[in-house]
C-alpha cells in the first residue's frame, strides 16, 4: 500500500512538473501602473519665517524657486530633471506634495511626484534628495 501510494505521488508530481507550466504562461509583457496621485498641495509658496525666504512651485508643478525677501531669485529647480530621475509610471512627473518639514536636523521641502516618487529639498540650495519610490 505504502509503494503504491509513493510511486502515484511520484506520477502526480512528474505530470504537474510537465504540464504546469504549459497551462500557466508567464508574463511576457512589463505591466505599467497608472499611478496618478491627486495634487495635495495646499499653497503654491512657502514663506520661510526665519529669514523671508519664499519658495514657489510653477502652475506647471514641475519648477521650485527660491526669492529672498529683497526679490532676487536664489535659485530654482526642476528636481526630477536635475537629478536624472528615471521615468517611472509617467513620462513627466509633475509634484503634489510640497510642504515645509521638521523631521530632519534641519527644515526641509518636501515634495512627492503623481507618480510616488518622493524626497526633499535643501532650503538654502535647492538640492533636491531623493527618498523613493513605490
Amino acid at each position: 500500500m505504502k509503494m503504491k501510494l509513493h510511486k502515484s505521488i511520484v506520477v502526480l508530481v512528474l505530470v504537474l512538473g510537465l504540464f504546469f507550466p504549459a497551462i500557466t504562461k508567464a508574463q511576457t509583457v512589463s505591466y505599467v501602473a497608472h499611478y496618478t496621485e491627486k495634487d495635495q498641495i495646499k499653497h503654491d509658496t512657502l514663506v520661510d519665517k526665519q529669514d523671508g525666504t519664499k519658495f514657489i512651485i510653477d502652475r506647471k508643478r514641475i519648477f521650485i524657486t527660491a526669492i529672498d525677501k529683497n526679490g532676487k531669485q536664489l535659485w530654482k529647480t526642476d528636481p526630477a530633471t536635475d537629478n536624472k530621475l528615471e521615468e517611472y509610471r509617467t513620462k513627466r512627473p509633475t509634484i503634489v506634495y510640497f510642504e515645509f518639514s521638521n523631521e530632519l536636523k534641519k527644515q526641509v521641502i518636501l515634495i512627492s511626484y503623481n507618480n510616488s516618487q518622493a524626497g526633499y529639498i535643501d532650503k538654502q540650495t535647492g538640492k533636491f534628495y531623493f527618498q523613493g519610490q513605490d
